[in-house]
């Protein structure tokens, strides 16, 4: 018995210094491989200091207001690249990553819309950029560009809300939201670790082409570069920490917006019953439910289009979530003509 026990452990022990050999290797081979990366991509913005942590900003054009991009959950400045350059022939357009995205510095804590505003408010200062500004959010940045007007009503002349999140979401009305959701935090809460090892990166996970896009192949690039970085996937789990109070029926509805100037634009595709219901069964997925799903988006969408007595709403055909990429040319006219008399004043 002791010398099966002993055998027993010798395996173990050896068993789990491989394992601390293989962490070891792996930790070492993301380092290496993220701070090659980021010399092989550096950013094409700026680097300023907001509180302590370097924010990356990158502005093209002139002129005022300044339209100031706020990406959607987990992105960065390169999601904005079919439309940046070409809307700031008409204005100056600033885009920037917030903490742990794209080029800027990591945090520790998940930080609240308020404080995401705060810090936006911050970096537009730092940079020299003086107000007003036309705020443009798509997805989850829909949430913190509202939360900076207000914080800053009269620094904000204008908002477009691109695919946005409502402040209610996920998906408030549907009976499976929060599974779902508790599925999706599991499993980013899962890859961040897995992240720090390297595997995340060796098996392809965060890789920027593994979903269809508009976007150039060297923008896809760049993206999984920084997609791979470790302190992606700690902001997109802080980010998600925060989402998910969305799921709390106590959450308020977003707030008025008063008579501000303000663009919706919604995804075609995810408010059509017969594409969603198409997508569905093309994809194995249960077709009411998707039908269930796009009700769902249509009704708040037009909730955010009510929030402003000065509003538009627009459905973007042939358009997924990321409409800036899937119909770019529309994105820049409907903006550009948002934006021009916003100028004038």
């Amino acid at each position: 018995m002791t010398i099966v026990l002993s055998r027993r452990l010798r395996y173990l022990l050896f068993g789990l210094a491989i394992a601390c050999l293989a962490a070891l290797v792996g930790a070492v081979y993301q380092a290496e491989r993220t701070e090659a990366d980021l010399a092989a991509f550096p950013p094409p913005g700026r680097m300023i200091s907001v509180h302590g942590v370097n924010l990356h900003l990158y502005c093209m054009g002139s002129g005022s207001p300044t339209l100031v991009l706020e990406a959607g959950l987990g992105e960065n400045v390169l999601s904005w690249h079919p439309v940046h350059a070409k809307l700031a022939e008409h204005m100056r357009v600033c885009a920037y990553d917030r903490p742990g995205l794209g080029w800027s510095d990591p945090i520790d804590a998940a930080i609240q819309p308020d404080e995401v505003a705060e810090n936006l408010h911050t970096l537009l200062n730092n940079a020299g950029i003086s107000p007003p500004v036309v705020l443009v959010g798509h997805s989850r940045g829909g949430i913190y560009v509202r939360a900076f007007y207000h914080r800053f009503p009269e620094q904000t002349q204008g908002i477009v809300l691109v695919d946005s999140t409502h402040e209610q979401s996920p998906m408030h009305g549907y009976p499976h939201a929060a599974w779902d959701y508790r599925k999706q935090a599991l499993q980013i809460a899962i890859a961040e670790p897995l992240s720090r090892l390297g595997i995340v990166r060796l098996l392809g996970i965060a890789d920027a082409d593994r979903r269809p896009s508009k976007l150039p192949a060297e923008i896809l690039v760049a993206k999984t570069a920084l997609q791979n970085r470790t302190a992606t996937a700690h902001a997109v789990v802080n980010e998600i920490t925060v989402m998910r109070e969305g799921l709390d029926p106590a959450t308020p509805p977003p707030g008025s917006l008063g008579n501000l100037p303000l663009l919706v634009l919604t995804a075609g595709n995810l408010v059509s019953p017969d594409f969603v219901a198409r997508e569905a069964a093309r994809t194995g997925k249960d077709v009411e439910t998707e039908k269930v799903l796009a009700r769902i988006q249509q009704a708040e969408q037009d909730d955010l289009t009510h929030l402003s007595s000065h509003s538009r709403h627009i459905v973007v055909g042939n358009s997924g979530h990321f409409i800036m990429q899937d119909q770019a040319d529309e994105f820049v006219g409907v903006v550009s003509e948002f934006a021009k008399p916003l100028a004038q004043k």
